[in-house]
């Protein structure tokens, strides 16, 4: 199974698991081997375990895919795209928009084939101003060039129709973006809302659920901005915890939607019933 189905008020959220895989001990920058040892003997879990997720919203007669996985990046554990979206009976041409949370490979590693070309011929590629303008800059790359060609494969790829967005902007259709830098200079959340239904998309804020929703300090090596996302990370979960919103994330493990619960000095996840 690819593919778990949200209903927010009239709009219906597919989360799509393109991949799992499990992260080493290095993979959370300062912290020790017997913080993470010890909170994953309280969470019941043998090993860092995370899924690459991506999200299909339908609402309003339209599809919108937000992220899309890692394509064929990672080798097996990952590019499970195609099977979650034919799961829910959604082909690459009936996606109207994607909307990318950040530019890493594994969040749009799916959006283009080994060529180069559009996978989603139909789709507007909707980012933030800051992502775009930072992936861009080839001073920002110096000691690691290669690291800048497939972002700018893919905005190349989608040229053609590409929204620049904000932080913090309604997108229309009962989503608007969450600003959240750090992680990267333009990642964003989105959420969803319908009636009095609200669901959130924490994009990378939590690589393991573990451990980074126990203790929102502990960093990943992926982090850009390791402080800056540290606070975006506890400013969202702060906003779940006391506006008691579901939510899930790019690397949320499956069923991969949950609530969190401010349990004094952190975090708590607690997993939620498909609905």
């Amino acid at each position: 199974m690819y593919s778990w189905k949200k209903k927010v008020g009239d709009i219906e959220v597919f989360i799509l698991k393109d991949g799992e895989t499990e992260f080493g001990v290095e993979t959370f920058s300062g912290t020790n081997q017997s913080e993470i040892s010890e909170l994953l003997k309280v969470n019941n879990r043998k090993a860092i375990e995370t899924n690459f997720n991506a999200f299909l919203i339908k609402s309003g007669g339209k599809n919108i895919l937000i992220d899309a996985g890692a394509g064929t990046l990672f080798g097996p554990v990952a590019g499970n795209l195609s099977k979650a979206l034919e799961e829910v009976g959604v082909m690459n041409d009936d996606i109207s928009n994607i909307i990318a949370t950040h530019l890493h490979p594994d969040h749009i590693g799916g959006m283009i084939s080994k060529s180069g070309n559009k996978i989603f011929e139909n789709a507007a590629l909707t980012l933030t101003q800051d992502e775009y303008s930072f992936w861009n800059k080839e001073e920002n790359f110096k000691s690691n060039p290669e690291d800048q060609n497939l972002p700018l494969n893919v905005l190349s790829a989608y040229s053609g129709n590409i929204n620049l967005i904000s932080g913090e902007e309604d997108l229309g259709l009962g989503l608007s973006a969450i600003d959240l830098p750090g992680h990267t200079a333009g990642h964003i959340g989105v959420m969803i809302s319908s009636g009095n239904d609200s669901f959130a998309i924490a994009g990378d804020i939590i690589h393991a659920q573990y451990l980074q929703i126990n203790n929102p300090e502990i960093g990943v090596i992926f982090d850009q901005d390791e402080k800056l996302a540290q606070k975006s990370r506890k400013k969202m979960l702060d906003m779940l915890a006391t506006d008691k919103i579901a939510f899930s994330g790019g690397h949320i493990l499956s069923p991969a939607i949950g609530f969190v619960e401010n349990n004094g000095l952190g975090y708590s996840w607690v997993q939620s019933g498909l609905s």
